[in-house]
């Protein structure tokens, strides 16, 4: 498994100590982050992207269960609760919690809890693994389009993908540059970007994908920028974050 990040969220300083203090003498290497109000807690989940929160109940600002509503129990990373209060369990479950310590607990009953969460996390990050593997296969044996079906006026018909001179972003959709007209299609551009043939087109720009047998040179611009002259006349800034994707 990876390093794990874990948050620990107490508004009693004392009972964070204690949890720091279990996980330091774990032979494992922790990434550990503290927060002491509920705030503050939904604020770290969001921006630390912990992969397991010892989550106190009762905290100023607003409680366990509002940082999880908040948060969406969707969004919500690996949760233990930490509470001197029974009465919360049945409710801890209901969030789909991993365990529930009740204060006071000792080393044997935490390493048990952080076992638990440490088999789930791992076993979640595998059935993460094989759906990235299961996709990029689908992609690698997707053949790439050859033609896009538009539509003009009351009638669809065909675009072959040679025809396309280059292809930018227009909104909500994106507009197919041709030498005989332009064609908008409710699409997006990273999609069609992986749906295009990468030999022959190329993202130069986020709002620009150009056919490489339509250019006719590129001239320097100004801060690594470029400018991407085509064979029919058409200039189209090319910026440095994709300017690899051409010159390699």
């Amino acid at each position: 498994m990876d390093k794990l990040k874990i948050l620990i969220a107490d508004d009693e300083k004392p009972a964070r100590k204690k949890i720091l203090s279990f996980l330091q003498n774990i032979e494992s290497d922790f990434d550990l982050i503290e927060s002491e109000n509920g705030i503050e807690t939904a604020e770290k989940i969001l921006n630390e992207k912990p992969n397991l929160v010892f989550l106190d109940i009762q905290m100023p600002g607003m409680t366990g269960f509002e940082v999880i509503e908040q948060i969406g129990v969707e969004n919500m990373p690996s949760v233990i609760f930490v509470t001197a209060y029974d009465q919360y369990a049945i409710n801890a479950f209901e969030v789909n919690a991993i365990d529930y310590l009740l204060k006071p607990f000792d080393k044997e009953r935490f390493a048990k809890s952080l076992n638990k969460a440490k088999g789930q996390i791992d076993l979640q990050n595998k059935r993460n693994d094989a759906v990235k593997d299961l996709l990029n296969e689908i992609k690698k044996d997707k053949k790439p389009i050859e033609r896009i079906m538009v539509n003009v006026g009351s009638k669809y018909s065909f675009v072959n993908i040679s025809e396309i001179l280059f292809v930018s972003a227009a909104e909500k959709y994106v507009e197919l540059n041709t030498a005989k007209g332009k064609y908008l299609l409710r699409q997006t551009m990273n999609n069609l970007e992986e749906e295009l043939d990468q030999n022959k087109f190329v993202r130069i720009h986020r709002s620009y994908i150009i056919n490489i047998e339509q250019i006719k040179e590129i001239q320097p611009w100004s801060h690594g920028d470029y400018i991407v002259l085509l064979k029919n006349g058409e200039k189209l800034s090319m910026s440095r974050r994709y300017k690899d994707n051409l010159f390699k």
